[in-house]
């Protein structure tokens, strides 16, 4: 019971700081990517942190896994170097009974995680969704870039060729009034600057030196060109107020399993009823076509009953089948888009199902490996952590997100797309904790010596390289 403390004890600090150091990562990432638009609107204190403790849950769901490998890697890696597994074996106790009290911590973790991912997860994704969407509309003119159409506006559609960084001047201005009908209005300006009016309801344009184009609705003919020297152009439903408003549409990241259980069955009905009209409308169609034509020709097999046709006749008769095969491929294609999507949409949202428990145990398969890779290592220092934890890193992660696309893509089942990363990773945990039970390999065993090798011509740079790609991928994918 004492050794079981002791290594509970010893796992804590590395843990604590591994989940640190890989949620500062994400939190960087995530803060140079979004920081500069969250600014820019005036936001108060507490809409920055909201914002920042709602994103911190999926970065959460991923750091967690990871530190466990990192924290077990490094706790037996720095047991094993100061020579305590070695007491341990001549005291008559296996180094698999170290690892017991572990595995059972990360069980534990794996089954909160499994609760954190269905029902913690999903609704602050949700509701960051819903801030984010608040936040794009107060102040949109910070989405005004130079070089690009900007379309944020209703009804209004905005070009600038250049702004000036200091007074935030418009130059080269071109603006699309997107009437009800006809053509739409053209606005030319050489410059331009901005103002609230209306308590910050309306963004007013100050035009300088343009003119404007414009169509009559009623008579194309009529083309009108007016020339101005400054004109004010009111821009309305622009708020400058932070207002939430409430979405119940819901993407499969932000549902929890009861949700995307309802969507899957709601998508294998709509398979089976796209099905059963497929056989009962179209399969007979398709026959029907077949027993009609015989070699691209409208006259039947037994032609020796059936009197010649003239040319006429036969070619509004192979003019009708051609229509008819035309009108029922297309009928054919519909149908069968419309049951290869829903097939799709019920992959989808088994993938995100599949997802919620993979990950979370993940915490558990880490274990596997961590615990024998740093028996094995001897010496637990920071780089060796971080050397092994990113090469399991990687390979876990490439399985995850490849199998992903395939089965979004209908290649591989959901289920073994999202479980095959554990598997790999857990047969071969199991592979070397059998192989340290049995005392089969030392500190210059083969599979060490291969992790050396690569440590020694892969090098810091391309360690940092990785995580990086590694960090944007799952960002894409979990954030």
């Amino acid at each position: 019971m004492i050794l079981v403390r002791y290594v509970l004890k010893e796992l804590i600090g590395p843990f604590l700081a591994s989940l640190f150091g890989i949620t500062f990562l994400f939190v960087v990432d995530f803060l140079v990517k979004i920081l500069d638009n969250v600014l820019s609107k005036g936001l108060p204190t507490s809409t920055v942190l909201e914002i920042f403790a709602l994103n911190l849950a999926w970065m959460l769901s991923l750091s967690i896994p990871m530190a466990v490998l990192v924290a077990s890697l490094m706790t037996f890696g720095r047991m094993s170097g100061d020579q305590e597994i070695t007491a341990v074996k001549a005291a008559g106790v296996s180094p698999l009974s170290l690892m017991r009290p572990v595995l059972l911590v990360a069980l534990l973790l794996s089954v909160l995680m499994v609760v954190f991912n269905n029902w913690v997860l999903p609704e602050a994704n949700h509701r960051s969704v819903e801030l984010m969407n608040a936040v794009s509309r107060k102040k949109p003119h910070v989405f005004i870039d130079a070089g690009r159409l900007i379309t944020q506006f209703p009804g209004v559609q905005l070009w600038v060729n250049r702004i000036d960084p200091v007074s935030g001047t418009l130059y080269g201005i071109q603006i699309f009034e997107m009437e009800k009908k006809g053509a739409p209005r053209i606005v030319y300006a050489d410059s331009a600057s901005m103002d609230y009016v209306d308590n910050g309801a309306t963004l007013m344009l100050r035009l300088r030196s343009g003119e404007t184009h414009l169509v009559d609705p009623d008579d194309a003919d009529k083309y009108f060109r007016i020339r101005f020297f400054s004109q004010d152009l009111a821009m309305q439903n622009v708020d400058d107020r932070l207002e939430r408003r409430s979405r119940s549409y819901r993407s499969d990241r932000e549902m929890p399993v009861e949700m995307m259980w309802d969507v899957v069955k709601d998508a294998r009905e709509k398979y089976d009823t796209a099905a059963v009209q497929a056989k009962t409308r179209r399969l007979p169609t398709l026959l029907r076509i077949r027993d009609f034509v015989s070699g691209d020709s409208i006259v039947p097999v037994d032609a020796k009953s059936v009197p010649m046709l003239d040319s006429v006749q036969f070619m509004q008769g192979l003019r009708k089948v051609r229509i008819q095969e035309t009108s029922s491929l297309r009928a054919t294609e519909r149908a069968w888009n419309r049951m290869d999507g829903e097939l799709k949409r019920e992959a989808q949202y088994m993938v995100e199902i599949h997802k919620k428990f993979s990950t979370a145990f993940a915490c558990f398969i880490f274990v596997l490996i961590g615990a024998p890779l740093g028996i094995m290592a001897r010496k637990g220092g920071i780089g060796t952590g971080i050397l092994y934890s990113l090469a399991f890193f990687v390979i876990y992660w490439i399985c995850l997100i490849g199998g992903e696309n395939l089965a979004d893509r209908l290649v591989v089942s959901p289920e073994l797309a999202m479980w095959i990363s554990n598997i790999i990773i857990g047969v071969f945990g199991i592979f070397l904790t059998r192989a340290m039970v049995r005392d089969r390999f030392t500190g210059n065993s083969k599979v060490l010596r291969f992790f050396r090798i690569v440590g020694r011509y892969t090098g810091i740079t391309q360690c940092i390289r990785a995580a990086c790609w590694l960090f944007g991928k799952l960002k894409k994918r979990f954030g």
